[in-house]
C-alpha cells in the first residue's frame, strides 16, 4: 500500500513538471514571438527553458520558495517577527525616540 502510494506522488509530480512545461511553452509561444519578434519553442526545448529557470531561481521548497523547513520566512535565527530578540532584548537596528533639548530661558 505504502509503495503503492509512493508511485502515486511520483506520477503526481511528474504530471504536474509536464504540465508547468506545457504551460511555458504556451505562455512563451503565445507572447515571445508577437511582442519581441522571437522563436517560437517546442515541448524540449520549454522543458529545458523551465528547468533552467528552476536551476537559476530555486526549486521552490518550504514557504515562499525559502528553504526554512516549517520555520516562518522572517525566522532567520536572529530575530523574531516583531523585531525582538528571543531573550526580550530590543535589536541594535531599532530607532530610538529623539527627547528635544530644553529651551533655555531668556
Amino acid at each position: 500500500m505504502i509503495i503503492l502510494k509512493g508511485i502515486g506522488f511520483a506520477l503526481l509530480g511528474i504530471g504536474l513538471f509536464v504540465l508547468a512545461t506545457y504551460v511555458v511553452m504556451r505562455l512563451w509561444n503565445w507572447l515571445v514571438p508577437s511582442l519581441f519578434n522571437g522563436p517560437r519553442l517546442r515541448f524540449v526545448q520549454a522543458l529545458g527553458l523551465f528547468f533552467l529557470a528552476r536551476l537559476l531561481f530555486g526549486f521552490g521548497f518550504g514557504r515562499f520558495g525559502h528553504y526554512s523547513y516549517g520555520r516562518p520566512y522572517w525566522h532567520h535565527g536572529r530575530h523574531h517577527h516583531d523585531g525582538h530578540k528571543p531573550n526580550g532584548q530590543q535589536p541594535h537596528n531599532q530607532l530610538k525616540p529623539v527627547v528635544p533639548a530644553p529651551i533655555p530661558e531668556q
